[in-house]
């Protein structure tokens, strides 16, 4: 069985808390485990139409459901976006594991391209809600 990765959440520059790699992390390594309520596809888009009026969501859509780590999450929550990512998201098995795209030094903040931006998203839902 391989050593769980040793990571740190704390105080990120991107936005609001991250998820720091405590040691190095290499190539292809199998980080953390995405986890969450999992739901089906019509509480799916429910969610996610709610969560996208609030600027925050925590959804990832599978082949077969949705992932919903706002309910029954770990620290993958803490993972942020980034347009050059180090890490990916990859559905093994109807799971999703956040896996290195490159090494990753000690002390490097672990990101992934969740496929927008959350901070302008935030921002977009704000000022549709002060209209």
């Amino acid at each position: 069985m391989k050593k769980p990765v040793a990571y740190a959440v704390r105080k990120s520059a991107i936005h609001g808390r991250g998820f720091f790699a405590e040691t190095p992390i290499g190539e292809g390594a199998r980080i953390i485990e995405y986890a969450g309520q999992k739901i089906g596809f019509v509480e799916g888009r429910r969610r996610d139409a709610f969560y996208n009026s609030i600027g925050y969501t925590l959804l990832i859509r599978l082949s077969t459901h949705y992932i919903d780590a706002f309910i029954d999450g770990n620290d993958s929550i803490y993972i942020n976006h980034s347009p050059a990512p180090n890490a990916e998201a990859v559905e093994r098995r109807g799971r999703v594991w956040i896996e290195a795209l490159r090494g990753i030094e000690a002390g490097e903040e672990v990101t992934f391209d969740c496929g927008f931006d959350p901070v302008e998203t935030a921002r977009k839902a704000g000022a549709a809600q002060n209209k």
